[in-house]
């Protein structure tokens, strides 16, 4: 297995580590431990659900100017938008929730112009700009939405 042999894997490699790290040494706010391991985990699910059907299916786009999937990819969809929907997640309050969305939207639409800029990600039939709307959804719906869920108890445990 070869290291570093696509072009831009390097940019791939630096978002993974600060996404990470930034989010091992956040400071808490909205979510516990658990809850930043099920944001993780349902916002891990949601991108790759959508990158296999709109990068895989509709290939509408490929990462390492490859079918397959590489060790980076797997790393880059598994780990940057979950930390980045994590943090989100976590910082969010509802009295800036325009600003927040708004700033998360900018934030992933730079990365992902990162992407394509680097030689990372290759566009077949899709722009980079049609991604804004996806983020904006998500950012100012979906995950405000989340927390609220997840605020809440659902679940009685007897100690």
């Amino acid at each position: 297995m070869e290291f570093m042999k696509y072009e831009g894997e390097w940019y791939v490699w630096i978002l993974v580590i600060i996404s990470v790290f930034s989010v091992l040494l956040m400071p808490k706010k909205n979510l516990t431990w658990v809850g930043i391991f099920i944001t993780f985990g349902v916002s891990g699910h949601i991108t790759w659900l959508s990158d296999s059907i709109v990068g895989g299916a509709i290939d509408l786009f490929d990462l390492a100017k490859k079918n397959s999937i590489e060790l980076s990819d797997a790393f880059l969809i598994s780990f940057v938008p979950p930390c980045i929907s994590t943090i989100y997640v976590n910082f969010y309050t509802p009295q800036k929730k325009w600003a927040f969305a708004l700033i998360f939207t900018l934030l992933s639409f730079v990365l992902e112009i990162g992407l394509v800029k680097f030689g990372y990600m290759e566009n077949k039939n899709w722009e980079t700009l049609y991604g804004i709307p996806v983020y904006f959804i998500f950012y100012r719906f979906f995950f405000p939405w989340f927390l609220g869920l997840l605020s809440k108890k659902k679940v009685k445990i007897d100690s």
